[in-house]
């Protein structure tokens, strides 16, 4: 097995096993805690939905306590509650307070329960907390109710609520295991008889739901609990009656005199008594509210039973493909598009999801996971978005090697050194915009007649190539390859420029083409011949006298299409500049779009012109530098002076 071969095997079990854990974080639900926070803003974002008339909520409240004293209260208080509300007609009394303890007047409060035949009463287990699925388990009572109200009432049920890791009420065990039996919630108790369902109809499924009869399917989470789905805040929602007005109003009526409250508001409705008093051990946090009385949620989830409208969350495999999903989109969208559009695209996919979430939970009462969600494509987008970034990187770096590469190539075609020539100083400088440039020049140097290089011709090419980079580096080697092969020394510069034309014109296929210029120095008979192929003029700064832009009448850049090129001469004297340069000289500009032009360029040789050979080009360059900062730079640049001693 290869290098390669293996690498990219590792890289696929990575991916999966970091695939494999992100699904497991989704399934076990490892960001519960800031979750519930979500699931509470959809309760507070969501309408409050309608509530069936059923309900009457009985409130023993601080009213009531102020004018009945200390709770617990007597029990014949409770017992004529029961006759108040049974003559009225109340279909269903049902204490959110447990007895577990005999007080004075238990059987007048049991006869009254007895009497009216549809009390029920609670009692709580202790449970066995380390068990998590399936139907929670108890080893014992925490609050038993007495024996002989349990044989008075129509019917019993626990209590218990489980709190979530927050402290807040949300769920309620629908069943809970003890001595071998299925022990119902007493709302669940309730309800059943309510609807008239027998419970030997109801099909318990742990960790999904309680089938009550054929028409309502009551949702459960993997613990086998139930989300209550509160309709609102405490005080919304339902009728409320306070205790003690209850009973007031009950004597009065029992005496003559005009009750407080309306009794016909109790008929056939489901009376569910609590505590709501301030202080008291039965006020917990919801979603909602953070004191909220335990006996709303028994109210609640009666409603949700009649209305047969619950909160379910999706299981653990529809929120791993919703994922699923989610990651595929955002890899796709962000590999695929720049940095910014990709943020622009990962907001707008989060904002979309979001948005779905909520909307499912107030049509469909579905709690869709948002923030392991959320939290996994930003990450994804980050590490995406690096992964781009050091992809991009070691592209460039692979690509600056090769351009490094690809300058020293283009170094080794031009020449190392200006040629030394007796009476003459020549100094060439290149400053490429890139890398590597289009810009070129070449020298060559003649023989004199004792075979050295005293006296003599030589001659100066300068060249640019259009486009930057390294397509106009490679057709510039390839330029100053064919321009050796026709710059001889007997040879025109016209003729030079007319060849190589006729070349670069049939032979390349590149598209590019370049400007040149080329001059021949006779230091013997003092006279200069010259060529240009669409190139800038150069620049003549005489010993006495006004400066020239040297040019020709004929001559296009070469690479383009065959025609005729004409030639110039001149002549020269000790003390005489020529500056050779390309357009990255002139058309510089500053950052109000100013060219730098050929006047400048005339001004600063002018100013300068005292000055030897590599001075002069210093100069002209500093002075480029301050009007086009180096980092600013658009086209390369050269310039070569060559000064006539």
């Amino acid at each position: 097995m290869n290098n390669a071969l293996v690498k990219k095997t590792i890289k696929r079990i990575l991916l999966a096993a970091s695939l494999l854990a992100i699904m497991a974080g989704s399934y076990f639900h490892v960001m519960d805690s800031y979750e519930l926070e979500t699931l509470d803003l959809r309760f507070r974002l969501r309408p409050h939905i309608p509530t069936a008339g059923d309900v009457v909520i009985v409130e023993i409240g601080d009213d009531t306590i102020a004018k009945l004293g200390r709770f617990p209260f007597d029990r014949s208080y409770h017992a004529f509650l029961i006759r108040a509300l049974s003559a009225a007609g109340a279909k269903a009394i049902v204490f959110d307070l447990f007895f577990s303890e005999e007080a004075r007047n238990d059987a007048e409060f049991a006869s009254a329960a007895r009497s009216a035949g549809n009390v029920y009463f609670p009692y709580v287990f202790e449970l066995d907390y380390k068990k998590r699925r399936g139907l929670p388990v108890s080893g014992g009572y925490a609050a038993k109710n007495l024996d002989a109200l349990n044989a008075a009432a129509k019917g019993t049920g626990h209590i218990n609520v489980i709190p979530d890791m927050d402290g807040k009420y949300r769920r309620v065990p629908a069943y809970i295991q003890y001595g071998g039996s299925a022990c119902p919630y007493l709302t669940l108790k309730v309800a059943y008889d309510y609807l008239g369902i027998q419970e030997k109809d109801v099909r318990i499924a742990p960790g999904k739901s309680v089938d009550i009869g054929r028409r309502i399917r009551l949702p459960l989470d993997e613990n086998s609990l139930v989300l209550v789905n509160y309709s609102g805040p405490w005080g919304a929602g339902y009728k409320h009656y306070s205790y003690v007005d209850i009973m007031q109003s009950y004597l009065a009526a029992l005496t003559g005199r005009r009750p407080n409250v309306d009794f016909s508001v109790f008929r056939d409705k489901v009376c569910f008594i609590g505590l709501t008093a301030v202080g008291t051990v039965d006020l917990h946090p919801n979603p909602f509210d953070t004191l909220y009385p335990a006996v709303g949620l028994h109210a609640e989830v009666f409603n949700s039973i009649v209305k047969n409208s619950f909160i379910r969350r999706a299981p653990g495999w529809a929120n791993m493909a919703v994922l699923l999903f989610l990651i595929a989109l955002v890899s796709a969208l962000v590999l695929s598009t720049r940095p910014l559009r990709a943020l622009f695209i990962l907001f707008s996919v989060v904002s979309v999801y979001v948005l779905a979430a909520i909307i499912v939970f107030d049509i469909f009462g579905l709690w869709l996971d948002i923030i392991y969600p959320v939290l996994v494509i930003v990450l994804l987008h980050l590490s995406l978005t690096l992964y781009k970034y050091v992809r991009e990187w070691r592209r460039r770096l692979l690509m600056e090697n090769e351009l490094d590469i690809a300058r020293k190539i283009q170094e080794s075609f031009l020449p190392r050194a200006t040629p030394s020539v007796e009476g003459v100083e020549i100094s060439a400088c290149m400053f490429t915009a890139r890398q590597v440039g289009g810009d070129l020049y070449d020298f060559w140097c003649g023989e004199g007649p004792d075979g050295g290089r005293a006296a003599g011709k030589f001659g100066i090419m300068i060249g640019d190539v259009s486009g930057k980079g390294v397509p106009a580096a490679l057709f510039m080697a390839m330029v100053v390859g064919a321009f050796r092969s026709f710059a001889l020394p007997g040879a025109k510069p016209e003729k030079v420029l007319e060849e190589l034309n006729a070349k670069l014109s049939k032979e390349s296929a590149s598209n590019l083409f370049v400007t040149m210029f080329y001059m021949i120095f006779d230091m013997a008979g003092r006279t200069a011949v010259f060529g240009n192929g669409g190139h800038l003029p150069v620049l003549r700064l005489p010993s006495g006298g006004a400066a020239q832009f040297l040019d020709v009448k004929d001559g296009a850049p070469l690479g383009l299409m065959e025609g005729p090129y004409s030639g110039g001469s001149i002549k020269f004297d000790r003390g005489d500049t020529f500056i050779f340069y390309t357009d990255g000289i002139t058309e510089a500009m500053n950052r109000k779009s100013d060219m730098y032009g050929k006047e400048r360029l005339e001004a600063v040789a002018a100013r300068n012109r005292s000055l030897d050979a590599r001075s002069l080009a210093d100069a002209i360059e500093k002075d480029v530098r301050r009007f086009e900062p180096k980092n600013m730079q658009h086209d390369d640049m050269t310039v070569i002076v060559v000064r006539i001693m």
